[in-house]
């Protein structure tokens, strides 16, 4: 078992941030692995099951997932259900003084041999790396959303 963690900021409140980083259907918006991803079975709520296909490190992955919690601003995780290899994931939102976000992401992961002779810490610095590249190029843009236009 592979945890890869990763915290950030996201300038906008926990409702917002929420919104975007829990509906499945968001994470192409967000996400640059993420190549698809469909709601198989209505909104987002715990019992939600979605399609979602990932190209990382060279290879094409879909996995079929299903949302565990769906707290808004608050919590959401997720597991697979089917794939190449199991997952489960966590989002936490917290509120700053500001009212901005910080997010704190976790992600469990038994790739298996998928990755081949990949070392397991290799694996967990590709999925933090994306995620930081990720948050940030998402902070980024909700600033620039957020500034008035001139």
């Amino acid at each position: 078992m592979i945890r890869a963690e990763y915290a950030f900021d996201l300038p906008v409140p926990p409702q917002e941030a929420f919104a975007l980083l829990s509906d499945p259907a968001r994470d192409p918006e967000w996400q640059g692995a993420c190549v698809d991803a469909r709601l198989l079975n209505g909104e987002p709520r715990p019992g939600c099951r979605y399609e979602i296909t990932f190209q990382l490190i060279g290879k094409r992955m879909t996995f079929t997932v299903e949302i565990d919690e769906f707290e808004p601003g608050h919590r959401s995780k997720f597991h697979t259900l089917d794939g190449p290899f199991g997952y489960v994931g966590t989002y936490v939102y917290t509120e700053h003084p500001d009212g901005t976000t910080g997010v704190h992401w976790t992600f469990d992961v038994n790739p298996g041999d998928y990755f081949g002779i990949m070392p397991k810490p290799l694996v967990r610095k590709v999925l933090v790396n994306q995620v930081k590249k990720d948050s940030g190029k998402l902070a980024d843009r909700l600033a620039q959303a957020a500034r008035p236009q001139a």
